[in-house]
């Protein structure tokens, strides 16, 4: 039997009005959690809908290098980068002369982003998805004028040696400065594929050479590490 919250609209009919019961808290009306009991062993079932906000911070971050004749020749492509040369960053596009003279041509790279993904699945069962936004701040920009930050998605629930993905170029966000923290809106889908295991973390990844993309992270060595910030009903 659904059980839930319903008020007779006085012409013999019930309307459902699950989520709409508010109380009155001595100032202002709040939405009020309406409990049930159910005689099993269940107890008190919760009937009534609430909206919560649930922040998660991330849990590693790592970045890679891209694909080129000098990462091909070490060995590198795709590889994880050492921790004290950006590794716990997420890196982000291809950097230009006169650093590849120096270092190397890096080629277009990445970064990966993990999170508690069975704390999300725990808190968003059974939700609807309201909002989701990401934290995200920069640590370098090719350019003193920033550049844009493009996303995308993986299914890795842990740390892992080599880049991959699943979707690329889900939202992308434009930052104005070098060192720069930002929520970037994420489509609601992103919660939606967490809430149901089909994707665990996100990607800074853009297939342009261009060095206005070429840019890195804070990751998890850092206070200004990425967060997943998500907004739910249920």
């Amino acid at each position: 039997m659904t059980q839930g919250i319903k008020m007779s609209d006085g012409k013999g009919g019930w309307l459902d009005r699950q989520g709409q019961a508010k109380i009155w808290n001595g100032s202002s009306w709040i939405p009020a959690k309406v409990k049930l009991w159910t005689a099993s062993s269940e107890g008190w079932r919760t009937v009534s809908k609430t909206t919560n906000i649930a922040t998660f911070d991330s849990t590693w971050t790592q970045s890679y290098w891209g694909e080129t004749a000098w990462t091909k020749s070490r060995g590198l492509s795709d590889s994880a980068r050492p921790r004290d040369n950006k590794g716990n960053n997420m890196l982000q596009g291809r950097f230009t002369n006169p650093d590849v003279r120096w270092e190397g041509d890096g080629g277009i790279q990445g970064g990966l982003m993990g999170f508690n993904d069975s704390a999300i699945r725990n808190v968003l069962q059974g939700a609807e998805i309201n909002e989701v936004k990401l934290y995200l701040h920069s640590q370098h920009w090719w350019y003193t004028t920033g550049g844009q930050a493009v996303l995308g998605t993986h299914n890795f629930s842990s740390w892992q040696g080599r880049f991959g993905f699943k979707q690329l170029d889900i939202a992308r966000q434009r930052y104005w400065n070098r060192d720069e923290g930002q929520w970037i809106t994420l489509p609601n889908w992103v919660g939606e594929q967490l809430r149901d295991n089909s994707i665990k973390g996100l990607v800074t990844y853009n297939g342009s050479a261009d060095p206005y993309y070429y840019g890195y992270f804070y990751g998890t060595d850092d206070w200004r590490k990425p967060k997943l910030q998500i907004k739910y009903t249920k």
